[in-house]
């Protein structure tokens, strides 16, 4: 008994309200209702067959589901939302009776046929109406609110599907901004070393910083938009960048990398190791004559990656530790915006010796099937 109607488009939300959809929700309560009027039909000593039941119970629920989608489009045409208006209130109870009157006529010709009566069709007609008005007076104004209810719920779907994608995008564009930030400094400051080498008329070895620092760019370049990389790739970065510093202070920067095999393959943010080793060269090390002493170390504990990066230097004043520089602040919001509270960075003096401690701690993710070697002791590089 159902028509093909056609789906009933949301002028917001791009949904539609299926006729397959519709049919299947109304089918369920005229199920219900043939069973409930057989067995109340056996208990009563009067069985009647299920076929029998199912077409006298049918009428009024696919009558339901023919009306839908016309209640559905009256819905949206006339919205009862505040401030609710006449005019709509006058549409849906025009339209209510109608349907009530609809499902007054259908339920009359199919028990004409199915349970005869000596009533005529037009005083069957009148009892269906008046005995079924109440209800489907509440059934009409339910699929009103039901209506309202589910465009709700697909509108909130979709904005926070969008709320979701324009957080990605801000999130993408401000990492990219803090991206840009960095690299130039970085330039800027391998470019630096570059020139003092000139300065000295030390042709040789500005041509290999030169050789280095081209390395780096090109690392720079091939990381294009990604923001992660893996540890083992970002420790090689950092070990370049650094290859550049040694070759202008010689064997006064010693290196030393701790860092586990089972680890190197573990996401870790692009160039977040560098900026704290440029800040532990320029405010830490090789301030004087003597030589210092880099570690860079990465340890596992728990569910979080630890980075850290330390030196033997002079430490940090108390306005710097109070104050973090571009660098500090760039990761930590790089960090926030990556991983949220899973994430942490703390910069402070080192407690019980000279130099600074930095500590970088995030979500460990690295490849399952990797299998844990062995630890192996500190090395230093020979950068």
């Amino acid at each position: 008994m159902m028509t093909q109607g056609a789906n009933i488009r949301q002028s917001d939300e791009g949904e539609s309200f299926a006729a397959w959809k519709i049919a299947a929700v109304w089918t369920i309560p005229a199920v219900l209702s043939t069973v409930e009027t057989v067995m109340f039909a056996r208990l009563g000593g009067h069985p009647i067959a299920v076929w029998r039941a199912f077409v006298g119970e049918a009428p009024q629920w696919f009558g339901w589901a023919m009306l839908t989608p016309a209640i559905l489009a009256l819905g949206e045409r006339f919205p009862l939302r505040l401030p609710v208006r006449a005019s709509s209130v006058l549409v849906h109870a025009a339209a209510s009776l109608g349907a009530s009157l609809f499902l007054a006529v259908c339920d009359a010709l199919v028990n004409a046929w199915v349970r005869p009566s000596p009533s005529g069709l037009i005083a069957n007609t009148r009892n269906w109406f008046l005995g079924g008005l109440p209800a489907t007076t509440l059934v009409y104004f339910a699929i009103v609110v039901a209506s309202y209810a589910w465009r709700s719920s697909v509108r909130l779907r979709r904005r926070e599907r969008e709320a979701a994608a324009l957080e990605a995008q801000l999130r993408d564009a401000q990492l990219g901004a803090l991206r840009m930030q960095l690299q130039p400094h970085f330039l800027f400051n391998s470019l630096n070393a570059v020139m003092a080498l000139v300065r000295d008329h030390d042709t040789e070895r500005a041509v290999h910083a030169l050789s280095l620092l081209s390395d780096v760019l090109r690392a720079t370049v091939n990381a294009g938009d990604a923001h992660e990389t893996t540890l083992a790739s970002e420790i090689d970065f950092v070990t370049r960048y650094l290859s550049i510093e040694q070759v202008r202070f010689g064997d006064r920067l010693r290196v030393v990398i701790d860092v586990a095999d089972e680890l190197r393959d573990a996401h870790v943010p692009v160039f977040i190791l560098q900026p704290f080793v440029e800040n532990a060269l320029k405010h830490g090390v090789l301030r004087g004559r003597e030589g210092n002493a880099i570690l860079i170390s990465a340890r596992e504990h728990g569910t979080s990656l630890i980075l850290d990066v330390r030196d033997d230097g002079r430490g940090l004043a108390h306005s710097t530790v109070s104050g973090p520089g571009v660098g500090i602040s760039n990761a930590r919001l790089r960090l926030e915006r990556m991983y949220g509270s899973r994430a942490r960075l703390t910069v402070r003096n080192a407690a019980n010796a000279s130099g600074v401690e930095v500590s970088i701690t995030m979500p460990l993710n690295r490849a399952p099937t990797q299998t844990h070697a062995s630890r192996q002791a500190p090395v230093e590089v020979a950068v």
